[in-house]
C-alpha cells in the first residue's frame, strides 16, 4: 500500500511547490536549491562507495553493491532537480549584481564567479557524474578500470561543485577545506541511507565492515569541519568569520548544534559498540538519526546565506524535500525490486 503512495505524495508536494513558485519565486528557488542539494548527496555518496569497492574488493562490497547501484541510479534525478535553480541564478547569488555594487573581495573573484562559466561548470559536473553512474551501473566489468580515475574526478568535481553551490552563496567567504568537508558529509549521508536499507539484508559481518567504513567517513567529516573552524576563527578575518556568525544567530545556532549531535555524536556513540554494528536494529537507529541530522545540516549550511527568511519558506522547504524525495525513493525502490526479481 505504501509503494503507490510515494509518487502520489511526491506529486502533491510538487504541486504545492509550483503554487509557491508563482506566489514567491525567490522563496521557491531557495527551498528547491536546499532540497536538491540534500537529496543529491545520496547518489554521489553511493558512487564513491562503488568505486572504492572496485579498487579494494571485499565481501562487504560484493554483498551490498546492489543497494549502492540503486542509489546511484538516482543521479539523473539530481540533474533534473537542479535545472530550476539554473533559471534563478540572479535571485540566489549576490555576485550577479553589478560589479560597482560588490565589495572589492568579491570583484576579484568575478573571473570565476560569472553566470556563463557557472553554467559550463554545472554541465561538466553532471556529464562526469552521469557518465560515472552509467559505467558503474551498467558496465560492471569496467568498474575496476575506471575506479581510481573516477574517484579522482569525483573529488575534483565535487570540490568545485561545493564551491559553486554552497560557498559562493556568500562570495566574501572562502575556505580551502570547504570542499573536503562537503565531500565527507555527502559520502557519510549516502552511506547512511545505503546502510539503513542494507541492515536487515546482509550478514552481521558485512554490517560490521560497512559500519566501520561509515564511522571512518563520519570522523573524517568531523576533522574537516573542526579544522575549518579553527583556521578561520584564529585568522580573525571579518569576511570569513561572518559566515559562522550568520549561522550562530537566532534559531540557526540551535539547528546547527542539533544537526551536529544527530549527524555525528549519537551515531558515533552507537557505533562504539561492536554488537551495535552487527545489529540491524541499532544500525537503522544510528543511520536514521544521522540522516535527520544531515537534512538539518544542509539547511544550516545553505539558508542562513540569504539576507532574510521568507515566511513561505516555512512550508516550501519541507514541500520541496518531499517532492524531490518522492522521486528518489520511488526510483530506489523500483531498482531494488528489479534486482530482487532478477536474482530469483
Amino acid at each position: 500500500m505504501t509503494r503507490p503512495l510515494v509518487p502520489i505524495i511526491g506529486l502533491v508536494a510538487l504541486v504545492i511547490c509550483l503554487v509557491g513558485a508563482f506566489y514567491d519565486w525567490t522563496a521557491f528557488l531557495r527551498s528547491w536549491l536546499v532540497a536538491s542539494l540534500t537529496w543529491g548527496a545520496l547518489p554521489l555518496g553511493a558512487a564513491a562507495v562503488l568505486m572504492t569497492f572496485a579498487m579494494i574488493g571485499g565481501s562487504w562490497g560484493q554483498a551490498s553493491q546492489g543497494v549502492w547501484r540503486a542509489l546511484t541510479f538516482t543521479m539523473p534525478l539530481f540533474a533534473l532537480a537542479m535545472l530550476p535553480v539554473l533559471f534563478g541564478v540572479d535571485e540566489l547569488f549576490s555576485w550577479t549584481r553589478p560589479p560597482s555594487e560588490l565589495p572589492e573581495v568579491v570583484r576579484r573573484k568575478l573571473l570565476y564567479l560569472n553566470e556563463p562559466f557557472l553554467l559550463v561548470r554545472w554541465i561538466v559536473y553532471f556529464v562526469v557524474w552521469l557518465g560515472l553512474a552509467w559505467l558503474l551501473a551498467f558496465k560492471a566489468r569496467l568498474a575496476r578500470t575506471i575506479a581510481a580515475p573516477g574517484l579522482i574526478l569525483w573529488v575534483f568535481t565535487l570540490t568545485f561543485f561545493s564551491t559553486d553551490w554552497y560557498m559562493s552563496l556568500e562570495p566574501e567567504f572562502y575556505s580551502d577545506v570547504f570542499g573536503l568537508e562537503r565531500i565527507c558529509a555527502m559520502a557519510a549521508s549516502g552511506m547512511a541511507l545505503g546502510l539503513w536499507i542494507l541492515a536487515p539484508r546482509v550478514t552481521p559481518a558485512v554490517r560490521k565492515d560497512i559500519a566501520n567504513i561509515w564511522l571512518a567517513v563520519l570522523l573524517s567529516w568531523a576533522f574537516m569541519g573542526f579544522s575549518q573552524l579553527i583556521v578561520i576563527w584564529s585568522g580573525n578575518i571579518p569576511d570569513e568569520i561572518i559566515w559562522y556568525i550568520h549561522r550562530a544567530e537566532g534559531s540557526w545556532q540551535w539547528i546547527g548544534r542539533m544537526s551536529f549531535v544527530l549527524f555525528l555524536l549519537i551515531p558515533f556513540a552507537i557505533l562504539l559498540s561492536t554488537s551495535a554494528k552487527q545489529s540491524p536494529g541499532w544500525l537503522r537507529i544510528a543511520t536514521g538519526i544521522c540522516l535527520v541530522g544531515y537534512v538539518l545540516q544542509t539547511q544550516w549550511m545553505v539558508l542562513p546565506a540569504f539576507e532574510e527568511w521568507r515566511a513561505t519558506q516555512s512550508w516550501l522547504v519541507p514541500a520541496a524535500l518531499v517532492a524531490i524525495g518522492g522521486g528518489f525513493v520511488w526510483v530506489i525502490g523500483r531498482s531494488l525490486e528489479h534486482q530482487e526479481a532478477r536474482d530469483e
